[in-house]
C-alpha cells in the first residue's frame, strides 16, 4: 500500500512539508527529520526537472518518500514525476471535473487511467501495474469551489488540498484579508465545504499550516493531510532565532 494512504488509515492525520530548494544535501537532511512525506515543489521554488531525480533520491536516502507538485495538468509531466520516483503528485489549479479526471487518469495505468508504462524507478515496489500513486488535487479558484462535488467524486482523486491564498485572490478579497495571519471567513467556509465533500466521498482534505497551534485548529475542522511550513522557511527561521539568541548573549556580556 502507498505509504501516504496507509498513514491516513482510520482517519489519522499525516504531516509533511514543502521542499523547493535546489540542494541535495539539505534534501537528505530534510528526509531524516521524520516527516511522513515531503512535497518537492516544481511550481513555486527553485527545484527543477533537471535536479528532481537527485532530490527524490536524497529525500529517500534520508528516510522519507516524496510527492511532487507539478506545474500544471500535463499528463506527461505527471507520469514523468512518478516514473522517476515520486509516490504521488500534488496538482495545482484544478477547477473542473474534466481537469480532475485528466490528472487522476495520468497517475494510473490502463484500464484505470492513461499513464504510459516506462517507470525508471520502482519506488513503490511490486508490480508497477498494480501500484496506487497518491493523487492530491488543489482547489484554488471560485470555479473550483463551484465544481467541488464533481472534483471530489472523480475516481482516482485521493484528496483535495486547499490553496487558500490563491482562492482568496480568486474571491476578490482585499490584500489585508489575503495576507492576514488567520484565513478570512470565506476561505474558512470553503475549507469546511471541502472537508464535508471529502467525507461524503471517502477522500482526504488537506490544508497547509505554519505551526502546531494551526495544526490543532485544522485537525478540529477535519483536515488530515497537512504540509507544515517549508524547508526554506525552517532554514530562515532557525537562523534568525540563533542569531537573535547570540546577539542577546553578546549584549548581556557587554553589560
Amino acid at each position: 500500500m502507498n505509504p501516504i494512504r496507509k498513514a491516513l488509515e482510520n482517519d489519522a492525520a499525516t504531516l509533511g512539508t514543502w521542499y523547493g530548494i535546489r540542494c541535495n544535501l539539505i534534501a537528505e537532511r530534510c528526509g531524516a527529520i521524520g516527516f511522513d512525506w515531503v512535497i518537492v515543489d516544481l511550481q513555486h521554488g527553485t527545484a527543477s526537472w533537471d535536479g528532481l531525480l537527485s532530490l527524490l533520491q536524497s529525500l529517500q536516502l534520508g528516510g522519507t518518500h516524496s510527492l511532487v507538485r507539478v506545474t500544471g495538468h500535463d499528463p506527461a509531466e505527471i507520469g514523468r514525476a512518478l516514473d522517476i520516483g515520486a509516490i504521488g503528485v500534488v496538482v495545482p489549479m484544478v477547477s473542473t471535473a474534466d481537469q480532475a479526471k485528466c490528472v487522476a487518469d495520468a497517475t494510473r495505468f490502463p484500464p484505470h487511467g492513461t499513464r504510459s508504462i516506462g517507470a525508471a524507478r520502482n519506488t513503490l515496489g511490486g508490480d508497477p501495474l498494480s501500484q496506487d500513486p497518491f493523487c492530491m488535487v488543489m482547489i484554488e479558484t471560485v470555479e473550483g469551489m463551484e465544481n467541488l462535488e464533481a472534483i471530489v467524486a472523480t475516481p482516482g482523486v485521493d484528496g483535495v488540498l486547499l490553496g487558500g491564498a490563491d482562492l482568496a485572490v480568486s474571491m476578490g478579497l482585499t490584500k489585508d484579508q489575503i495576507y492576514a495571519s488567520l484565513p478570512p471567513p470565506p476561505v474558512v467556509e470553503a475549507m469546511e465545504k471541502i472537508v464535508e465533500a471529502c467525507r461524503r466521498h471517502g477522500k482526504v482534505a488537506g490544508n497547509a499550516a505554519m505551526e502546531a497551534s494551526e495544526v490543532e485548529v485544522l485537525l478540529a475542522r477535519g483536515i488530515r493531510f497537512i504540509p507544515i511550513s517549508a524547508a526554506a522557511l525552517f532554514l530562515i527561521s532557525g537562523a534568525k532565532r540563533a542569531l537573535m539568541d547570540c546577539r542577546t548573549a553578546v549584549a548581556a556580556f557587554a553589560g
